[in-house]
């Protein structure tokens, strides 16, 4: 990490808007989780349910600067997800830390 870059730490809860299966949006962003670990910049990104009935996922994401954040909605995986309207944002924290 270069000397004065801040790491970029994202915690999101996305409401499950689709009435679609659980399980089967799990499984798509499972598959997100799995190709935006494979991008430049991150760190970690992960993506877990909470209670089932709750039908919420939390998101758990550790990236090297803003730049990889930004690079990463431009991503067709992204983009694939978003464009199914499984979820929509209910709450994020976002920290820079040195």
């Amino acid at each position: 990490m270069k000397e004065g870059n801040l790491m970029h730490y994202i915690t999101a809860c996305l409401r499950i808007i689709s009435n679609k299966d659980l399980n089967e949006i799990m499984r798509e962003f499972k598959k997100l989780e799995e190709e935006t670990m494979k991008e430049d910049g991150c760190i970690k990104f992960h993506a877990y349910p909470l209670e089932p009935s709750e039908r919420k996922i939390m998101l758990w994401e550790i990236w090297e600067n803003e730049e990889a954040v930004n690079a990463h909605f431009t991503k067709t995986h992204t983009k694939n997800v978003q464009k199914q309207e499984l979820t929509e944002v209910e709450w994020i924290v976002k920290s820079n830390v040195n």
